[in-house]
């Protein structure tokens, strides 16, 4: 939908997870929909260079999150908020539904 805005759809993947999850790391983005790890690191990389997320480390895991010094911030989610209005409720559920807690141990896949 905003992928010839934002130049890449796993850009527009990332900023749309981000969200809705408040945060997330790349491996996780690049599980949920099935594309490769390098060009999401490389996405988020690009992000955080241009201001838009920033990073901080939990452990040895990178997570991401909205810049909230970034000047554009607000604007930024009610365009992503209007644009996942328009995305199917079938992909909304599937993609876009924030874990509300973890995964019980031992529960199969």
């Amino acid at each position: 939908m905003l992928e010839s805005l934002l130049g890449s759809k796993t850009k527009e993947r990332i900023l749309f997870t981000l969200l809705v999850r408040k945060e997330a790391h790349a491996r996780d983005v690049a599980t949920i929909f099935g594309i490769a790890l390098s060009p999401t690191q490389n996405q988020l990389k690009k992000l955080e260079k241009s201001g838009v997320v920033v990073s901080r480390l939990k452990g040895r895991t990178r997570l991401y999150s909205f810049n909230p010094r970034y000047p554009f911030k607000i604007e930024l989610e009610r365009l992503l908020e209007k644009a996942l209005s328009f995305v199917s409720s079938s992909e909304k559920s599937k993609y876009y539904t924030p874990r509300l807690r973890p995964r019980r141990a031992g529960k199969p896949l």
